[in-house]
């Protein structure tokens, strides 16, 4: 059982973690290409990124209901409620863009609120100006993904990911640098890219949608006809909360590099490497994440709790597997790991010491997501919420900041109050999974069914 389990788990897991690999590649590519312009274009990167991504990922996050959603009807064969969700998805989504645009379009005064310097402040703004037209698209993507997924037919959206990272390359090379008669754009080219690039994957990924005979006994109409108010609900309130706990995840990492802002521009320059590459190699653990949402949906929906549970034990082995290779890199070669992005002797210093508490932060960065999923799978997401809260705003945060500054350890303050929080997360959410997903409890699992 084990066994078919691993395989099953990889089949899905391998095109779901390319995906995820796919995306943050972009990030990777605008990181390396805009380095070459100086610690100040970065900089401005980092400070856009951290404001857009924090609003994108809650957005993301509420979305994230369909793996729960699609992958239990798809268990219990139900398969056009799997259309059904899709649907209201999309609705859910361009409800969601409308606020996240406004917000993003005040980014200028929110960046003096934080008391970044003005030239880091008109960059930043800049910066954000442009990534805000492709929220929407994003967000369809997103919704048209997961559904795949959730029927475990991710390949197409992997295919779709990889073929953009080719279009992000051309398109920085032209927008960042003023190529082919291009104005030289800098840091807000990249922006555009990243906008362009997001456009392209939606329509890509629609087009072949709505092209395939096999996936018309799920009846997608992409547009719910009529709207069903109570799966509108049920999507909010499985969703809500898991884009809340993203976005206050990815909010922790936004405030520490505000912070990293106060500290220098050596500093957050560094940290954003370090967290680069530390992102990168989390998109394995988060691909593991989505595949435990659906392997476990996908039991409980076909009313398999002991399946279940072995979904999630063989996506933690998998997952811890990896990051104790990717930990190890971290600590042995980090130096070597940050030259790939600058010559900077200075950068390449401060990177190499996060890079080297990265090693720790990775292992709990990756358990705690695997554990949010497998959550997600059993549409339990509150709890997750919660925890989030405390582990992350009520310790790890503060505990960054009073060991960053009072206590005057800078820059690896800060990364150690993430390492504690993260830890945190993970150990508690692994336990209530534990507790949670039982045979005695099968009724309390089945509520979307």
């Amino acid at each position: 059982m084990i066994r078919t389990e691993i395989r099953q788990t990889l089949r899905l897991a391998i095109p779901v973690v390319s995906t995820q690999l796919g995306g943050i590649a972009m990030g990777v590519t605008d990181t390396i290409m805009v380095g070459k312009l100086g610690p100040g274009p970065l900089s401005a990167v980092a400070i856009g990124n951290s404001i857009s991504f924090t609003a994108l990922v809650a957005c993301f996050g509420a979305l994230l209901a369909l793996d729960p959603m699609v992958s239990q009807a798809f268990g219990a064969k139900r398969y056009k409620d799997c259309g059904k969700a899709l649907d209201h998805a999309v609705l859910l989504a361009v409800l969601l863009s409308i606020p996240t645009m406004i917000l993003l379009s005040q980014a200028l005064p929110l960046l003096r609120l934080l008391r970044q310097t003005p030239e880091l402040s008109y960059a930043a703004a800049e910066y954000i100006h442009a990534i805000l037209y492709g929220v929407l698209p994003f967000l369809l993507f997103t919704v048209m993904r997961q559904f795949l997924q959730g029927i475990s037919r991710p390949r197409t959206a992997m295919t779709i990911v990889i073929l953009a990272n080719g279009l992000n390359i051309f398109a920085n090379w032209v927008l960042i640098y003023g190529n082919l008669g291009s104005p030289a754009m800098g840091a807000t080219g990249a922006a555009w890219a990243t906008t362009l690039c997001r456009f392209a994957m939606f329509l890509g990924l629609l087009l072949w949608l709505i092209t395939r005979p096999s996936l018309k006994r799920y009846s997608i109409h992409l547009w719910p006809r009529p709207i069903e108010p109570r799966l509108l609900a049920r999507m909010a309130s499985v969703g809500f909360p898991v884009g809340l706990q993203y976005g206050m995840e990815i909010g922790v990492f936004a405030s520490t590099s505000v912070m990293m802002g106060w500290l220098g521009t050596i500093q957050l320059a560094g940290h954003q490497i370090a967290l680069t590459l530390v992102s990168t190699t989390f998109m394995v653990p988060l691909g593991l994440s989505s595949t435990a949402a659906v392997r476990v949906g996908q039991a409980l929906g076909n009313g398999d709790v002991s399946g279940a549970r072995r979904a999630a034990l063989v996506a933690y082995v998998l997952g811890m597997l990896f990051l104790i290779l990717a930990a190890s890199c971290f600590f042995l070669i980090p130096e070597r790991l940050i030259r790939i992005y600058t010559s900077d002797t200075d950068l390449i210093a401060m990177g190499a010491t996060l890079l080297s508490i990265g090693a720790i932060f990775q292992l709990s960065d990756g358990t705690q997501t695997i554990a949010i999923g497998a959550l997600r799978g059993a549409a339990d997401t509150r709890m997750s919420m919660i925890v989030a809260f405390v582990a992350y705003w009520l310790i790890g945060l503060p505990l960054g900041w009073a060991l960053a500054f009072p206590l005057g350890l800078g820059a690896t303050g800060l990364w150690w109050g993430l390492t504690t929080g993260l830890t945190l997360v993970g150990l508690i959410l692994a336990i209530r999974f534990h507790r949670l997903v039982r045979p005695e409890n099968s009724h309390r699992l089945q509520a979307l069914g």
